[in-house]
């Protein structure tokens, strides 16, 4: 027979992590649709240069007056850009809080996404703005990512708890 446990509070509500990152996504995702919210770095010390200025030598506001084309241009990227994060935010919700929560071992899999994710986005924005907060966000996410993959782990490869 064997031996069932209760589940502990930090292997029953690890989803609750993802689903939080998955929330932070949507958030920042979403300001995607604002082009004009570009000029905002929040990770960035005082002074750094945001994404848009280091690739473009401008702010927003400057980029849109001297050079409208291409402004729009890089503003439908960035809805487009919106739409698949909204989207793919949306997607990682509803699979942590279902199939992650019941313990389906491929919802273990596909949630590696996040902290990969988080790595592949903080390293680019750090190499066009060399903010190193970026890097400190980036190791504290992906560790709180790495910790709601690996605190129930048992419940999806072993199958020896009761899911509560």
């Amino acid at each position: 027979m064997a031996n069932i446990r209760p589940l502990k509070a930090y292997e029953k509500y690890a989803w609750t992590i993802l689903f939080i990152f998955w929330a932070l996504h949507l958030i920042l995702s979403a300001r995607d649709f604002f082009p004009s919210l570009q000029d905002l770095c929040v990770p960035c010390p005082p002074g750094a240069q945001t994404a848009i200025q280091s690739s473009t030598g401008m702010t927003w506001s400057q980029l849109a007056s001297t050079n409208p084309r291409l402004a729009v241009y890089l503003a439908s990227t960035l809805v487009d850009d919106g739409i698949s994060g909204v989207g793919f935010a949306i997607f990682g919700m509803a699979v942590s809080m279902t199939s992650f929560r019941r313990r389906e071992k491929w919802a273990w899999y596909l949630s590696w996404s996040m902290p990969i994710g988080i790595l592949a986005a903080q390293v680019n924005q750090y190499l066009l703005t060399g903010s190193s907060m970026v890097i400190i966000l980036a190791a504290i996410f992906s560790i709180l990512s790495l910790l709601a993959l690996f605190l129930p782990y048992r419940q999806f490869f072993h199958g020896q708890t009761q899911h509560a």
